[in-house]
């Protein structure tokens, strides 16, 4: 029985040894003649990469916003404990804004002076300039007050306003007056920042604007922040600031601006907006600033146009 158990122990054992043998020596004198390995095949692109490569090919600019993007969510990032802010800009001549950041809409507040001054302006003519002026430059209230009435008031001001805001390619805004309620006034008007970009975009090409952009482009201390604070050669701007409270039931302060940069690109439409966690005035104007400065370090990716492209 021992010598049987042993024998078939051996017998393994040769066994295994032999097949050890043989396929060493296999590996040794006949790995010559295995298959040869085939190149390897390229990594197919992704759907995700296909879209982006169809896009670029379809919009030189496409590359150049995912960049902007994706630093402004960094950017984003670092102002959190700050606030929060919405950022859109679209090019002058052209309707498709691009938007950044978390907030989208808000009260116009004296942003909306912009089209009544226009509207006033073509109304009246030279009789409303110098109220234009102070409701621009210094954003006076009591002068805005002026050139709304000088439009009729009620009715007859909403309807003017929205013609030079549906001019301006806005198709959405509704103008808050006294026409909505007793109290309301048209600076609640809630003005989207993807239609306040376009409609900046738009204001250098309708008819009339010359004498209005002009006093954008000269405000008073009041307004200097945001895309006023760009400094480069060559790069000038065009804004008007608005303020007030976020809602009826909060002292909390939304500050935004519209404006224009041009540069020898061409022009941009801008739209920014913040809503500093503290709820002043002082805070919001310093994230706007940090949003323009941001802009201005981007001057060479953001997207410019000119009038008449469309």
């Amino acid at each position: 029985m021992h010598v049987t158990k042993f024998a078939r122990r051996i017998v393994v054992i040769s066994v295994a040894l032999s097949a050890a043998v043989m396929m060493v020596m296999m590996m040794s004198a006949g790995g010559a003649q295995a298959a040869p390995r085939g190149p390897v095949p390229p990594r197919l692109p992704t759907p995700t990469e296909i879209r982006q490569s169809i896009e670029d090919f379809l919009n030189p600019q496409a590359k150049n916003t995912r960049t902007l993007r994706k630093q402004f969510r960094t950017l984003e990032r670092s102002l959190r404990r700050s606030g929060k802010v919405g950022l859109a800009i679209t090019p002058v001549g052209a309707d498709t804004p691009v938007t950044f950041g978390s907030v989208v809409a808000g009260r116009a507040w004296s942003t909306l002076k912009v089209p009544v001054s226009l509207a006033a302006e073509r109304h009246g003519g030279a009789k409303v300039s110098e109220w234009e002026s102070k409701a621009i430059r210094a954003s006076d209230n009591d002068a805005a007050g002026e050139l709304w009435g000088s439009l009729g008031g009620g009715r007859a001001s909403v309807d003017a306003v929205t013609a030079v805001l549906r001019e301006g390619h806005d198709a959405t805004t509704h103008v808050s007056s006294e026409v909505d309620g007793p109290d309301s006034y048209p600076g609640y008007t809630r003005w989207a920042i993807a239609d306040q970009s376009r409609f900046a975009a738009n204001l250098p090409c309708m008819s009339g604007t010359a004498h209005l952009l002009s006093l954008m482009s000269s405000v008073e201390s009041n307004q200097d922040w945001g895309i006023r604070k760009i400094s480069r050669s060559g790069v000038s701007t065009a804004v008007k600031g608005g303020w007030g409270p976020v809602s009826d039931d909060t002292g909390n302060y939304v500050v935004r601006q519209l404006g224009i940069i041009t540069t020898g690109r061409g022009q941009l439409g801008v739209s920014m907006i913040a809503i500093p966690r503290s709820g002043g005035f002082g805070d919001g104007t310093r994230l706007l600033t940090t949003m323009g400065t941001w802009l201005g370090r981007n001057l060479n990716r953001l997207p410019m146009g000119r009038c008449g492209l469309l």
